[in-house]
């Protein structure tokens, strides 16, 4: 009903406003062209609270069978299949970076904190020189802002 109301009072207070501006105008061509606008602008007035009536959440209870109305999503589990996935693309990020220059990052391990990266873990297929470390850690804390807590591990190949 509030809705109706506001709509009827827009309409009103537009044709008021544009029946003004006519007045104002000069007969000829541009009286015609604003007639065209203000129609326009009038329809846009009352298309806009339809849109919203429609666009709003809607209770989907009434739609569904009782035994289908109640469904619940845990957040902690949204919340944990976020991070995982986070922790994913953080982790291909860095294993692409780092493989920039040759293929020596078999895979990354990213263990992601509260609001940080706490640690990352790169496994590598055979063991880098000190400043092959050096350079990753740089890397690793110029994209993502963690450079103490990087561990390298060499890859352990079976006999």
């Amino acid at each position: 009903m509030d809705t109706l109301v506001k709509l009827v009072r827009q309409i009103i207070f537009l044709l008021l406003m544009f029946t003004f501006l006519e007045l104002l105008l000069p007969l000829g061509q541009i009286k015609n062209f604003t007639r065209v606008v203000i129609g326009l602008l009038i329809i846009l007035a009352i298309l806009t609270p339809i849109g919203e009536m429609l666009s709003s959440n809607w209770n989907m209870d009434v739609f569904l069978p009782e035994e289908k109305a109640v469904f619940s999503v845990s957040q902690k589990g949204v919340l944990d299949k976020a991070k995982e996935e986070t922790a994913k693309g953080i982790e291909t990020q860095i294993k692409a970076l780092l493989n920039l220059n040759g293929e020596k990052v078999d895979k990354v391990k990213v263990v992601l904190g509260e609001n940080q990266i706490e640690g990352v873990t790169v496994v590598v297929k055979k063991p880098l020189t000190e400043e092959d470390k050096q350079r990753y850690r740089e890397v690793i804390k110029a994209f993502f802002g963690v450079a103490e807590k990087v561990n390298f591990q060499v890859l352990e190949v079976g006999p």
